[in-house]
């Protein structure tokens, strides 16, 4: 009998939905009546990452980092400037989003949905909840009439709502309901990977639980994957199994969502830590105030982006931009110093 050794281990890789690869946007400055270009602001500037297949990713940053400009590019809400965007449904063969024009675009993005910041402005106030929810439905000739109907009292089941108001207007809900409808919306087309912008930043504290924790339910029940622009880090440690951070426009560090917390590599990613709220109110307050202003696009300093703002900086900071390095942790960060600084994170 031969002897075949012993029997071994095999691992699951988890599928790549989404593999983003050098995505940039530029948005040209213009002046005088033949708009002639005399600058770019460099909204995304060479962003890397990739999501896998059921996992939530967070996309954090200050206001202005970027974040939500990357996640309408990933979707076409923007055509960017340069860069990949590979996308894997998983039942057909990957695509690069970025490439894709006219009806091949508009099938694709049935499968890749959005859930806005501002449940206000984002729902038509002339429309009912049937003709909000059910817009997708009938754009893509997936259902009319009594299927319609059925279709659109289905959706809003599965987000907490009543059938019987499909008739009524977007006035006649709450923050927190409005919100819940937008995700029906999004969620009519049997989406795989949805973008969800801020999607609890405009509603009040003692509902922002209740739909967070919808978001997962649905994650749970229809196999979804997330990308969750935000930039309140409470949150994205509660909802986030990895973090992507970004800074003027550029991604900053990648990490596990505990690793990240407890052990950040980047300076400004331990800067965005200290502002996490506390549960205990007797604790030491390290709060990290960053001096001066993000980075402006347009106009970005010399080196690492984040010197002038960063106390931990050298002159390689100050004379050499720092690349998007892997670490032996398989950690990315985009810093010189990473190695060598012992950084704080959330206790």
């Amino acid at each position: 009998m031969t002897d075949t050794g012993p029997t071994a281990i095999k691992t699951t890789v988890p599928r790549r939905i989404l593999d983003v690869r050098g995505l940039s946007k530029h948005f040209p400055v213009t002046v005088g009546i033949l708009r002639r270009e005399v600058a770019k602001i460099r909204a995304v500037d060479d962003v890397t990452f990739h999501v896998h297949a059921g996992e939530t990713l967070g996309l954090v940053g200050e206001s202005g980092c970027g974040k939500t400009t990357t996640g309408r590019c990933l979707l076409r809400a923007l055509d960017p400037t340069a860069g990949e965007i590979i996308f894997d449904p998983g039942d057909v063969e990957p695509v690069d989003v970025a490439a894709l024009k006219g009806k091949a675009l508009k099938v694709l993005r049935q499968d890749m949905q959005m859930v806005f910041q501002d449940p206000f402005s984002s729902l038509n106030p002339r429309w009912t909840l049937l003709d909000l929810v059910g817009e997708p439905l009938v754009a893509y000739g997936v259902s009319r009439g009594k299927a319609l109907e059925t279709r659109v009292a289905e959706l809003l089941r599965s987000v907490g709502l009543r059938p019987e108001y499909m008739r009524r207007y977007p006035h006649a809900f709450s923050g927190g309901e409005r919100q819940r409808i937008g995700i029906a919306r999004a969620l009519a087309l049997n989406p795989k990977l949805v973008v969800a912008d801020e999607p609890v930043s405009a509603l009040d504290v003692s509902v922002r639980a209740q739909t967070l924790n919808l978001l997962a339910d649905l994650q749970e029940e229809l196999s979804l994957t997330y990308i969750f622009i935000s930039h309140d880090l409470s949150v994205v440690q509660h909802i986030c199994d990895r973090v992507v951070v970004m800074y003027s426009g550029r991604v900053v560090e990648v990490a596990d969502t505990d690793d990240l917390f407890s052990a950040p590599l980047h300076p400004y990613t331990e800067a965005l830590l200290s502002a996490v709220p506390k549960p205990n109110p007797d604790a030491a307050k390290n709060r990290i105030v960053l001096k001066g202003e993000i980075a402006d696009p347009a106009n970005a300093p010399s080196g690492c982006a984040f010197h002038p703002r960063c106390t931990y900086a050298k002159d390689i900071c100050r004379q050499q931009a720092p690349p998007l390095t892997t670490m032996e942790s398989g950690r990315e960060v985009r810093c010189h110093l990473a190695a060598e600084l012992t950084l704080a994170g959330v206790n």
